[in-house]
């Protein structure tokens, strides 16, 4: 059984996988904080930009809004599963959202955004001819934790400092 699996790994790895090539386009749906749909540019095989546009609502947060781009080099772009370093930049408004304060003091009249940026490490594995799922670790300038204040109710707040956060998506390449 362990040959079999290790046989099935081995011709995973092996099989040509032509999508990411340079020029191709690419549309992602991922599950980053403020979840998001973007599109992929190949400017090499192995180089993409990805520019990234999200909009969400929550009861109890309302509506947020996220704009993003990310910079992702996938190491081995021609095979089935390929790992890639990734940056992101993004921009994120959420009305319900507050500064951190560890002495339990929230500004409730500050800015409702901020600006995060990060990388990390992913994966890309290829599920069909055009098709992938990704998963990537990052580590980002800021964190949200929920919480809540007396006459607003709930709220999320932003804590300052690197922290690592996962996340999941699919990628379909167009041509």
């Amino acid at each position: 059984m362990r040959l079999v699996a290790a046989s099935f790994g081995l011709l995973c790895l092996a099989a040509s996988a032509t999508a990411q090539e340079k020029g191709s386009f690419a549309l992602d749906a991922m599950t980053t904080s403020g979840r998001h749909f973007g599109l992929g540019y190949y400017v090499t095989d192995g180089l993409s930009v990805r520019p990234s546009l999200g909009f969400g609502y929550a009861d109890g947060y309302g509506m947020t809004f996220n704009l993003g781009t990310g910079l992702r080099w996938e190491m081995m772009p021609h095979s089935r599963v390929s790992p890639y370093a990734t940056g992101s930049f993004e921009y994120l408004r959420n009305p319900y959202l507050v500064p951190y304060d560890p002495n339990g003091l929230n500004q409730l009249g500050a800015e409702s955004d901020v600006t995060r940026y990060g990388g990390g490490l992913g994966i890309r594995a290829q599920l069909k001819y055009k098709l992938s799922l990704v998963a990537e670790g990052l580590v980002m300038n800021s964190a949200f934790h929920d919480g809540s204040v007396p006459g607003l109710g709930a709220v999320q707040m932003v804590e300052p400092g690197a922290h690592f956060e996962g996340a999941i998506g699919i990628s379909y390449v167009l041509n």
